[in-house]
This record gives structure tokens, C-alpha cells and sequence, in this order.
């Protein structure tokens, strides 16, 4: 007995709430006017100059004491570069004295004239 009346009792809560629902949930007559409007404008204008200009300086007459190595000897001759020399006490500047020798426009130490 106790069993049927909780079944009965369970049976009007459920329809209890069933009627008491819709008075908690949102109104149904409502109301939307949604107007969207997009105005979507691309304008690509593309405009590309590639003015590409190489110019390159190619020195002709490059530096020709970049191809000796200073304190080495070529020929007999040692290469002290575009510098002055000492020698037994006196230095000797570059090109002037009579250890000095011209080989293609470039003064050598002559170690004959000078030995070391």
C-alpha cells in the first residue's frame, strides 16, 4: 500500500512540474527583425616597376702587392711591401738607396747588393 501511494505521488510531482515548466521558460511569441547588410568592396590595384641596375666597378688596375706576401722572396729578391727597410742600422725607405732594385714598377730588397 505504502508502495502505490509513493507511485501515485511521484506521478502528480512529475505532472506538476511538467505544468510549471512553461510558466519559467522564455516567452514564445517573440519578435526578430534581423537585417544584415555587407558591402564588401576590393579594389586591388597593383602596380610593380622593378628597375633592377647592377653596376659594378671592376678595378682593372687592381692593387698588384696583394698578390706578394712581405718578407718572402720572388726572384731573388725579398718583398718588404710599400714600407721602409732597416738594414745594419740605417733605414732605407722604400724605392730610395742602392739595395733597392725596380722589377715591374715594384722595389724589391736586392739581396745581392744587400745581403741579410
Amino acid at each position: 500500500m505504502l508502495k502505490r501511494i509513493s507511485l501515485v505521488l511521484s506521478v502528480f510531482a512529475v505532472i506538476g512540474f511538467a505544468i510549471a515548466s512553461p510558466a519559467v521558460a522564455k516567452p514564445q511569441n517573440v519578435n526578430k527583425n534581423v537585417h544584415v547588410n555587407k558591402t564588401v568592396n576590393v579594389n586591388k590595384n597593383v602596380h610593380m616597376n622593378k628597375n633592377i641596375h647592377v653596376n659594378k666597378n671592376v678595378n682593372v688596375n687592381r692593387n698588384v702587392h696583394s698578390r706578394y706576401v712581405i718578407g718572402r722572396t720572388y726572384n731573388g729578391h725579398v718583398w718588404y711591401g710599400t714600407h721602409r727597410h732597416l738594414w745594419h742600422g740605417r733605414w732605407y725607405d722604400y724605392g730610395v738607396g742602392p739595395c733597392w732594385i725596380n722589377v715591374d714598377g715594384l722595389w724589391f730588397w736586392n739581396v745581392v747588393a744587400c745581403p741579410m
